[in-house]
Order: structure tokens, then C-alpha cells, then sequence
């Protein structure tokens, strides 16, 4: 039994690789992604190592790959700063590059000021399709029937019920709301979102496979 992907809905699954899937829209969604977050660091005087390179577009790639989605939608922070550093735009160009045979839409988050100024395709606020509204999250309005969405970076503490636990990155699910957690490796999460929004229920990611958790 694959544990890595979740069906909450019909036509909806999570995916442990940190992206949801509308397999009647051929629509597939992260969110977060925050390229270039160690240079954007190191630019700012605080020297994080680089003996691991970013994966981002990889793990992109292969996620592009396996579905094969109509449009692919990243709901913004896409670059953690739009520096115009050589590292960063690179990674932007080879995002463009390897990412074919696809709509790509790049939806800006509040990380993603002037990224237009480094990247050769246009960015959205928004996109619309049928009752579901894509947005990164930072400036959110109930013009739909369901936001998905982004910003949070959500997590929730998964335990052994004793003494252990850990701090997991999560997707959040309700009628009105599902919050994708972030694609970076390197976003911290919070751990209180879901009471402070009365979600349903939590999906924790636990490496490659997915954990439901009933909220309330």
C-alpha cells in the first residue's frame, strides 16, 4: 500500500513530496519554494554552509514527471530574495528550462518582490479555476468557495504519546482552507496553526510517507 499519497477528496491527493494533486484538473501545486535561500543568507553577511546543494528544481522535475500535469502552479515565495546573484538566477533559468511540457504559472508571494526583474516569465496574484482559488496566502480574500494556499510553512508535533516527538511539516484541511506545507527543505514550520484556525484535520509528513491526524 502506497503511504506516500493521500486522497482526501475525490479527484484530490496530498503527495509526502510536499505537493497536492487535482487529478481532475490536471492541476498540481506547491508552494514555498524559497530559492536561493542559503546565498540570499550569505548576501546578508550570515555564511550558511553549501555543502548541500539545492534540490528544488530537481525534486520539481521529478514531481512534473510522474503526474504530467496540464498546469503546474508554484503559489509563490519562489525565491527567498530576488537578489540578482548569479546562483539565484541560474536556478531560476534552469527552473524555466526543465520545467516543459507544461503551464507553468508562477503565482508571487511576498518573497517574490521585483523577481520579476530576474526571471523571463510572467508572475499572478491569483489564479481562479472553477470553486478553487490559488494565492500564496500573505493577502487572502474569500472570493471562492476554496482558497489553496501557501505562506504558513505549517507543522504539527507527532509523538510517541511519552516522552519523544517530533516536529513535522504538514498539510492543513478544511472546507474553506487547505494550507500546502512548504517545498523548502530549509522553511521552519509552526506548530500552532491548526488550532488557530479550527482545521479539520492535519496530514504530517513523516519522510516519504503521510499521517492523518483528526484535529478536532
Amino acid at each position: 500500500m502506497d503511504k506516500s499519497r493521500l486522497k482526501i477528496e475525490p479527484g484530490i491527493w496530498l503527495d509526502a513530496r510536499r505537493a497536492i494533486w487535482f487529478e481532475e484538473l490536471s492541476i498540481l501545486a506547491v508552494a514555498d519554494l524559497h530559492i536561493g535561500y542559503n546565498w540570499a543568507h550569505r548576501h546578508s553577511g550570515q555564511l550558511l554552509p553549501l555543502h548541500q546543494p539545492d534540490d528544488t528544481v530537481t525534486r520539481l522535475k521529478e514531481l512534473c514527471d510522474f503526474y504530467k500535469p496540464r498546469e503546474f502552479l508554484l503559489l509563490g515565495d519562489i525565491v527567498h530574495r530576488a537578489l540578482p546573484l548569479p546562483q539565484i538566477e541560474a536556478e531560476l533559468q534552469r527552473l524555466l528550462a526543465e520545467l516543459t511540457g507544461t503551464h507553468l504559472r508562477l503565482i508571487a508571494g511576498n518573497h517574490d518582490r521585483f523577481l520579476e526583474k530576474l526571471i523571463s516569465a510572467p508572475l499572478e496574484t491569483e489564479y481562479v479555476h472553477g470553486k478553487y482559488l490559488f494565492v500564496h496566502g500573505h493577502q487572502t480574500s474569500k472570493r471562492s468557495e476554496r482558497i489553496v494556499m501557501g505562506h504558513e510553512h505549517p507543522a504539527i508535533s507527532v509523538g510517541d504519546g511519552v516522552a519523544t516527538s517530533v516536529k513535522c511539516p504538514c498539510f492543513l484541511v478544511s472546507r474553506e482552507v487547505i494550507v500546502l506545507p512548504a517545498f523548502s527543505l530549509w522553511a521552519a514550520g509552526g506548530v500552532e496553526m491548526a488550532l488557530q484556525h479550527r482545521f479539520e484535520h492535519a496530514v504530517a509528513i513523516l519522510g516519504e510517507k503521510l499521517l492523518p491526524i483528526r484535529l478536532k
